[in-house]
């Protein structure tokens, strides 16, 4: 191993630790393609998924009422990047509005059809609209202007689902244009406790994500890979044992991506000129 010396950069109340020896070098390029903000434009190993998110919410672009759809799957198994991929080629290339929201931010009924109203471009307040004025504004809108899809990441975070799903249905019907709504969730459908009379108005379809199989995240590492390392520094063994561990123990891309930044960081830390094995900690 080769010996490191450090020099430190403080930037704000942030700490940054550069490799003095291997400053000019190092075995990563980018960090950011391996972090869990980086959605791809092309979703890897999930065709059958995003076909069937398209499935759903294509009718939109027709202007004709689209399918709602619950999907779900554990952590880490591309659940909102697919969404976000589909929804992203929704507004581009249709007539038809597309809202992503993460019920984890937004887990009230108020403040979730207060972001709605924002995401559409209505300069709604944060606090303080009734929920009655809120619907009525979102009904305005759909009358106006056109179709729009709604997605709800993280959907098991929110308290008030039952409440919220009468909501957008009961505009669904009224309204002049339609919504359709994608739900994500970690929880298994059976465990969202909708009332049965959300549950009919609704009326939505399911998708189940499996975990990642080894070879799927494979395809994914390498591809993170050619984005984020320098060329030749990451063997392929590397991979692959990083990707046969993570999909017996949890299948979830996240782990394996974090798994192999903590390796480059640790390359670069040691100067070494490429991943070793005996980098990875599992």
């Amino acid at each position: 191993m080769k010996p490191t010396s450090y020099t430190f950069s403080i930037e704000g109340e942030g700490i940054i630790l550069f490799n003095k020896s291997n400053s000019s070098k190092g075995v990563l390029r980018s960090e950011n393609y391996l972090t869990s903000t980086y959605h791809p434009d092309q979703p890897v190993g999930r065709d059958v998924e995003v076909q069937r998110i398209a499935e759903a919410v294509k009718p939109l672009a027709r202007r004709k009422k689209p399918d709602n759809l619950l999907i779900h799957g554990p952590a880490g198994v591309g659940k909102t990047t697919c969404v976000k991929h589909v929804f992203n080629r929704l507004e581009k290339e249709t007539s038809a509005r597309s809202v992503y929201i993460n019920c984890w931010q937004y887990n009230t009924r108020s403040s979730l059809l207060t972001q709605l109203l924002i995401e559409l471009g209505y300069p709604a307040p944060r606090k303080g609209k009734p929920v009655d004025e809120l619907l009525s504004k979102i009904r305005e809108w759909l009358d106006k202007k056109r179709n729009v899809a709604v997605a709800l990441d993280e959907f098991d975070q929110l308290e008030e689902r039952t409440e919220v799903i009468y909501d957008l249905q009961m505009l669904n019907q009224e309204a002049e244009n339609k919504i359709g709504v994608v739900m994500v969730s970690n929880q298994h459908p059976s465990k969202l406790q909708l009332d049965p009379r959300s549950r009919s108005r609704l009326n939505c379809q399911t998708l189940q994500f499996q975990p990642y199989s080894a070879v799927q995240l494979e395809q994914i590492l390498k591809q993170r890979v050619k984005q984020s390392f320098r060329p030749g520094t990451v063997p392929d063994e590397v991979i692959e044992e990083i990707a046969e561990s993570v999909a017996e123990k949890s299948g979830d891309c996240r782990e394996a991506l974090e798994t192999l930044l903590r390796a480059g960081r640790k390359a670069d830390q040691e100067g070494e000129s490429e991943v070793g094995l005996e980098m990875l900690q599992m």
